[in-house]
């Protein structure tokens, strides 16, 4: 699948890519597969003036983003941490 270019006003808190996004040169990656786009990846583009970003990936709609954006907190008292002592062999 060829790259796809992706104009740098298109990146806005939130989105995010089922590939890894690079920057125009090919070769660093701006932002990880699966992972939203932070209030600062935007203020970067804009700070250092990138033209475009390429991906070979697609841009999830809302529900795939917030699906893998979901991340469950998980209380540590539910789990029992006296393990005791370990049997011998």
């Amino acid at each position: 699948m060829a790259p796809t270019k992706i104009k740098c006003d298109q990146i806005t808190e939130g989105v995010c890519y089922s590939a890894p996004v690079f920057f125009d040169d090919g070769v660093n990656m701006f932002l990880a597969a699966n992972h939203p786009a932070k209030k600062y990846h935007v203020i970067a583009l804009t700070r250092w003036n990138v033209p475009f970003l390429v991906t070979a990936g697609k841009k999830l709609d809302g529900v795939n983003a917030a699906a893998v954006n979901s991340v469950q907190e998980i209380d540590a008292s539910e789990f029992d941490t006296d393990i005791g002592e370990l049997e011998a062999l």
